[in-house]
């Protein structure tokens, strides 16, 4: 009997090895899967972090333009309002420019204050002649 008990104990530590063994390889192929999504992860970091920075290097740029935009906007703003007001002064202090100021325009000045606005300037150059140049308004067209 204690031979038979020996033969069992030795199949049992012999299964009970093989159980191990596998559990072992189950955990290392785990581990191994593991390791491999953490670089991938750490890689994906990696980049959300490099486009972060240049989304917020970006943006700061942006606000800068702005900024500077808006600085420019202000003084056109500004010399805008400068002109009116000299116009303004002129017009109540000088009857000639008075006059000058009131009169009409020449026709083809009004037409070409009349033409239609331009969405953008693709649009305006449509409108040139292609490889012509535009007339001198001090000459006249041959025709």
């Amino acid at each position: 009997m204690s031979t038979r008990l020996v033969i069992v104990a030795a199949l049992l530590a012999t299964l009970t090895g093989l159980w191990l063994f596998e559990q072992n390889h189950a955990l290392r192929a785990s581990l191994a899967n593991a390791q491999q999504l953490a670089q991938e992860q750490n890689a994906t970091l990696t980049r959300l972090k490099t486009a972060l920075n240049a989304t917020a290097e970006l943006a700061a740029k942006n606000q800068q333009a702005q900024v500077t935009l808006r600085q420019q906007l202000d003084a056109a703003s500004a010399q805008a309002l400068q002109r009116e007001n000299a116009i303004a002064r002129l017009l109540n202090e000088n009857e000639a420019f008075r006059h000058w100021y009131r009169t009409e325009l020449p026709d083809a000045v009004r037409r070409v204050h009349q033409r239609p606005a331009c969405p953008s300037a693709a649009h305006c150059l449509q409108q040139l002649p292609a490889g012509q140049s535009l007339p001198d308004a001090g000459k006249r067209a041959a025709n």
